[in-house]
This record gives C-alpha cells, sequence and structure tokens, in this order.
C-alpha cells in the first residue's frame, strides 16, 4: 500500500503575487513536487492552504496521513501569516496535534528562522559571526531610532524582523543618516504595520548562499557567490536573478572563502537545530569577514531558485532534489521508504559525496 503524503502549498494566480503574497509557489513549481512525489510512489494529496479550519478538516477526511511535505509558508486568508513568522508555527503545531510528521525544521526551529532577531540571537550564543542589530515594535518609535542608533550605527540595513521573501527589502533599506532611517520605518510601517522591525550593521560586501540538506552531519551544496553588483537583494532582484546565472560564482571546496563558508553553514544548521534543509545567506564587510543575514527554514523549490540550481550543478535532477527531502525526513522519522525513493535517496548521497563542491563537512 502507498505512503499517503500531504502536499502543502500557498498558490495564488502570478498577477496577485505581490510583497504580501509573494512567497506563495507557482503553479510550476506545485506541479513539478506533486509529479515527483507520485513518481516515488506517493499517493499524494495536494492541498492550496487557506485557513486553519481547512487543513483540519483535509487532515480528518484523508486520515491516516503517514507525512506532510510542506513548503506552504501560511494561510492565503490571513495573509499577514505568510510573512509575520506566525505561518509555518501554526502549521507544524496542527500536524503535530495530529501526529503527522513534516518535512523540514519543527516548531523551534521555525520560529527562530522566521523571526531575524531570534535567529542573531541563537547564532551568537554560539559563537557565530552575525552583524550588529536592534529589533524593535511600533510602541516607542522614537526611542528605538536612538537606541538603534547607538547599538548599530551607520550605515544600517533596515527590513522587517519577521517573515522571508524579501518583503521590505529595497535600495532604500541601505540608510546612512536619520532622515532615510524615518523614511524606511514609515514605509515599513505601511507595509507590515506594527511587525517588528530590525536595524542591522550594513555590508557592502558579496552576498553568497549555502544550502545545507541532511540529519546529523548534514551536506552543503555548491556554494553561490553573486555577483558583486547585486548589493541590495531585494524580491525585485531575486525574481529576475536566475537570468544572470551564467555570473554566478560556485566556491570550489578549496577556495578559502568556501570553507569558511561551508564550516558555518554547518554550525548554523547545528546552532538552530534545524532539520532536513535549510538555506544560508551570507555576506561580506568591507574587509572580507563573513557574516550570516539571513536563515531560511523552507527555501524556494522552484526550479529557478536557487537551491535547485546548485543541486544542479551536482547533476542532481529537480526531481531527485525533492525526493531526497523526502527521503531524509522520512529516514529521520523511521518510516517505510519506497524502494524507488530507496535508490533515489542513495544515489543523491553519491552525488553528493562525490561532487567538487558537495563533498560532506565533518
Amino acid at each position: 500500500m502507498k505512503q499517503r503524503v500531504l502536499f502543502l502549498y500557498n498558490w495564488v494566480p502570478d498577477h496577485e503575487r505581490t510583497s504580501r503574497f509573494h512567497e506563495c509557489a507557482k503553479m510550476d513549481t506545485v506541479k513539478r513536487i506533486t509529479q515527483a512525489l507520485t513518481d516515488f510512489e506517493m499517493d499524494v494529496v495536494p492541498v492550496n492552504l487557506f485557513n486553519p479550519a481547512q487543513l483540519e478538516e483535509v487532515i480528518q477526511s484523508n486520515a491516516p496521513l503517514d507525512i506532510a511535505f510542506v513548503i506552504a509558508e501560511g494561510f492565503l486568508d490571513h495573509p499577514e501569516s505568510l510573512y509575520d513568522g506566525s505561518g509555518p508555527l501554526e502549521i507544524r503545531a496542527i500536524l503535530e496535534s495530529h501526529r503527522i510528521a513534516y518535512t523540514h525544521s519543527g516548531v523551534e526551529t521555525m520560529e527562530a528562522c522566521r523571526n531575524k532577531d531570534l535567529t542573531y540571537e541563537a547564532l551568537s550564543r554560539s559563537g557565530i559571526a552575525i552583524p550588529r542589530f536592534y529589533a524593535f515594535s511600533g510602541r516607542e518609535e522614537r526611542q528605538d531610532i536612538l537606541r538603534a542608533e547607538q547599538a548599530v550605527g551607520y550605515p544600517m540595513f533596515v527590513k522587517p524582523a519577521g517573515g522571508g521573501g524579501s518583503i521590505g527589502v529595497d535600495p532604500q533599506s541601505v540608510v546612512y543618516h536619520r532622515e532615510q532611517f524615518l523614511n524606511k520605518v514609515s514605509q515599513l510601517r505601511k507595509l507590515i504595520g506594527d511587525q517588528p522591525i530590525i536595524a542591522e550593521t550594513y555590508l557592502s560586501g558579496r552576498e553568497y548562499t549555502a544550502g545545507v540538506i541532511g540529519n546529523g552531519i548534514p551536506y552543503v551544496f555548491p556554494i553561490i557567490a553573486f555577483p558583486e553588483y547585486f548589493s541590495v537583494r531585494s524580491q525585485k532582484v531575486k525574481s529576475v536573478e536566475y537570468q544572470n546565472r551564467n555570473e554566478f560564482e560556485l566556491l570550489e571546496m578549496s577556495d578559502p572563502k568556501g570553507i569558511i563558508i561551508r564550516e558555518a553553514a554547518v554550525q548554523v544548521f547545528q546552532a538552530l537545530g534545524a532539520r532536513d534543509l535549510i538555506r544560508i545567506d551570507l555576506k561580506e564587510d568591507d574587509h572580507g569577514n563573513v557574516y550570516v543575514i539571513d536563515v531560511n527554514g523552507t527555501p524556494s523549490l522552484a526550479t529557478k531558485g536557487s537551491l535547485a540550481y546548485m543541486a544542479e550543478r551536482l547533476t542532481i535532477s529537480h526531481s531527485e532534489l525533492v525526493g531526497f527531502l523526502l527521503y531524509v525526513t522520512m529516514t529521520r522519522e523511521g518510516l517505510w521508504i519506497p524502494p524507488i525513493l530507496q535508490e533515489t535517496g542513495k544515489k543523491v548521497i553519491s552525488m553528493l559525496q562525490n561532487g567538487i563542491d558537495g563533498d560532506r563537512v565533518a
């Protein structure tokens, strides 16, 4: 009998994928993941997630469910849940209440990943380099502006503390004086209301991203070094950066910067208690020192996303990437794994072990 997998995602038509719905998957991604799960002999229950009541109803009407493959960031009927950090937590809490295993990290780790101040605090306790930062809500904003100036200093990078998808990130996020700071805060308040804002040291150097997959001692995918002119990777830049892949640099295993980033990636994975898959963004300062600036607990699985590109460089297909994520989750949970998925798991492990830039980091 096939294993039944609940596939949770958020989708809206392309013309509705504005700032608040930018995290939603495109239909091409939904179809590709659904097909991949089906090809690995899973009985797939795909659900475009609108609200908690719908999730409860789907779980009850499709029981028993063996596992959930979760790329949903929240609930479409509550758009703020897609970017304020609450969505991933509530989804996982509901799944746990029904004792359904799920992909990616647990509630505590996802809470840290979706709240950048919590991310920085956890990483700082583990001695991992982060920028100076100050997080604040809208209650004492004038005093918070002063505190941020004292704690961080100019230039700063100002963005929402919660969520992902680079919502609220644009060239105006870089502020050099108080007037620019106040203007950016005003802009964010119109976009995210009273949600917390974080001001951190602006790092003017090159940006990198590293994908980490597995459990225990995980594997690190080839590290992408973005073109130096990608000074601010806003939603607009990220949505089209795949068109400039020929300008991406993949750091070789022997590259000193690559060694530093690989070690940092595994340290981040372990410090946050992550599971299965995360992606880490890092950036250099003027002196070439590397700092962690973001941890994504549910990185995009779109074919045009950076994670799929990393896998592609190791000749791991998109279907195999999806299958391997399912494989590492089912292995962690001690679930029965279909033979075809077992074979894919072994194949991908071999690729990761033998790839020039995909070797396991001890």
